[in-house]
């Protein structure tokens, strides 16, 4: 995360960015919510080969790992963009994104964070924003081993909602790249 921090701190005389990775599996938690949301304990979690690791973020317990393309938006917010309204843009986005890429019933869900199609989360999203410079952003859903979710965790604290995968939604392989080349563009539109 040299990177992010290496972005934060140079956001004036860099500009804004947006750097993606695709982690080693990792199951991040918050401080407010703590780890409420693990289904296996951590020593479980650690015999299964993923890390467990605290994050200075909005939200709740995440996986992230292989198959998954987790974005960061490093942005330096207008003042008159509050962090609710920067969330809500950026799942404008990358809703466009999916529709663009063949999810074409990607959507919000009234009261819910993130990107979804019908009850199932595809994009999680979960942010941070420290004097107007955001950090953190989105995890799209590519084609990551979706039990990685469904045995160890209860994805964002949200009981009774499913994970899905972009090739699961499209039945159709898709690159990092293609997926890079179409969020890009997307965000590039927010801000």
């Amino acid at each position: 995360m040299d990177a992010m921090r290496e972005a934060i701190e140079q956001i004036d005389t860099r500009g804004n960015q947006l750097l993606y990775l695709e982690h080693a599996d990792t199951i991040t938690h918050t401080r407010q919510h703590g780890l409420r949301s693990l289904l296996l304990t951590p020593e479980a979690i650690a015999q299964r080969g993923i890390t467990l690791a605290e994050a200075d973020r909005g939200g709740d317990v995440t996986f992230h790992g292989t198959g998954q393309l987790v974005g960061y938006p490093i942005i330096k917010l207008p003042l008159h963009i509050g962090v609710v309204d920067y969330v809500r843009g950026l799942e404008r986005a990358l809703i466009r994104a999916c529709q663009e890429l063949g999810v074409t019933d990607a959507t919000c869900l009234p009261g819910k964070t993130g990107v979804w199609v019908g009850n199932k989360k595809l994009i999680a999203v979960g942010v941070g924003v420290s004097r107007q410079v955001t950090r953190h952003g989105f995890a799209l859903n590519i084609n990551p081993k979706l039990e990685r979710f469904t045995e160890c965790i209860t994805p964002c604290g949200l009981a009774g909602f499913e994970v899905t995968s972009l090739e699961r939604e499209i039945s159709a392989p898709v690159s990092f790249g293609r997926a890079m080349e179409v969020l890009s563009w997307h965000l590039k539109q927010i801000c």
